[in-house]
């Protein structure tokens, strides 16, 4: 192992030359992930408070006035406009108004009578200042209902119990880290394998179909060095990288949550929020992203990184240049977004086939380990499956690579 060890620390030499890629490979993951959480954060909240102060826009068709003074009487939450030039549902496509409600004209005969009518509110569901219109016209309908419901039970002489027959508590069994923690074990494995497989891509094709442009590989191969211990320490080398990079953005993205769910918290500032925090919410993220399921997680990324490193260098020596390394590579990236995706699927962890599928097992054990879900053997199957894969792998790309058919390709 001792030239493998050589030519593992030549390549690392070469590396720590090209600034730009260490710091691409490097510092821009501890840059990215902080800065592109903060801004997503400041722009929701911006977005957010914006909705929230501005009333929503409403053209209202009510004969019988039977709506309208409470909405008049609300002004922070509706506004009330004429109706547009413009035929209706295309003025609230062009977000000229939020919502058009109409209400039948024997709406007020009706309410008289003890009678339903209709209210037909038409809105943009692709729009969240429309959908927020709908929100404020449903919360201030259902008071509505509440006071005329006591009004006709005080007409009648009832008590107002007779409309309320049972009130519904509910109490969540989760909390808000267990929420916070599954979304994030549905999209993290996605990014870590892609992350893992781009870095070692990218370093792959530089010191194998690279090294043959540059004309270096052939003076490698003319020391005394075994072939096998050139292909060893240019895999390790492969490996060591995807390693780096997945751990760089694990950390940086683990860090760059942590402060955005103190911050969120922080800004709460309710008493709500502070026993929410109390009971098991954001303040006790940590406690289920912990560092077992940290670890766990980038454990079962090491095997199914030397899988790649050896797909990689197996592909990347083979090539006659870069060009056609990359050519011979890339669609491996869109086979692990396409699996990355599938594993997004909401209800996955049910199918029970799920666990045999490689590279798909990896990020359904990781999405069970953060909603503390894991199975132990649907982790060890992964486990055991990707280990497997990588050493048949290994011994595929070394036995290949000792062909000189391999190496000179032209």
């Amino acid at each position: 192992m001792r030239g493998a060890w050589l030519v593992f620390k030549k390549e690392f030499l070469e590396l720590s030359k090209d600034r730009k890629t260490l710091f691409f490979t490097f510092a821009m993951p501890l840059i990215l992930f902080p800065l592109l959480f903060t801004m997503m954060s400041k722009l929701g909240r911006n977005d957010a408070a914006q909705r929230k102060n501005k009333p929503s826009r409403i053209f209202l068709v009510d004969q019988g006035r039977v709506l309208e003074p409470a909405l008049r009487a609300d002004p922070k939450s509706f506004q009330l406009v004429p109706r547009p030039e413009t035929e209706l549902n295309q003025a609230i496509r062009d977000q000229k108004l939020e919502m058009a409600l109409e209400i039948e004209e024997t709406a007020a005969a009706k309410l008289v009578r003890q009678e339903t009518f209709t209210l037909t509110a038409t809105y943009d569901r692709s729009d969240d200042s429309s959908k927020l219109a709908l929100e404020r016209l449903r919360d201030l309908i259902k008071k509505q209902d509440v006071a005329w419901v006591q009004a006709r039970l005080q007409t009648l002489g009832a008590p107002p119990q007779l409309a309320v027959p049972s009130r519904l508590e509910s109490r969540n069994a989760s909390s808000m880290a267990l929420f916070i923690a599954k979304i994030m074990g549905s999209f993290l494995p996605y990014i870590l394998i892609i992350m893992m497989y781009a870095g070692s891509m990218q370093h792959g094709i530089y010191t194998t179909a690279g090294e043959k442009e540059r004309g270096t590989l052939l003076s490698l191969l003319s020391t005394r060095m075994p072939r096998n211990q050139i292909i060893w320490g240019k895999l390790l080398y492969i490996f060591a990288i995807g390693l780096l990079a997945t751990l760089m953005n694990l950390l940086s993205m683990a860090v760059s949550m942590a402060h955005l769910f103190s911050t969120e918290a922080a800004s709460a500032g309710t008493k709500a929020a502070q026993a929410a925090m109390e009971s098991g919410g954001i303040g006790n993220l940590s406690a289920v992203a912990s560092p077992a399921t940290l670890g766990l997680s980038f454990l079962l990324m090491i095997p199914l990184g030397l899988f790649f490193s050896n797909f990689i260098l197996l592909g990347g020596i083979q090539a006659k240049n870069t060009v056609e390394a990359g050519t011979a590579l890339t669609p491996g990236i869109f086979v692990v977004v396409v699996l990355g995706v599938f594993s997004m699927a909401p209800g996955l962890e049910k199918m029970t086939l799920l666990p045999y599928v490689p590279i798909v097992n990896v990020s359904l054990a990781i999405r069970k380990l953060f909603s503390q879900q894991a199975s132990a053997v649907e982790y060890l199957i992964a486990l055991g499956m990707t280990v497997g894969l990588a050493g048949a792998m290994t011994w595929l790309s070394t036995r290949i690579l000792n062909r000189e058919s391999a190496i000179f390709k032209v």
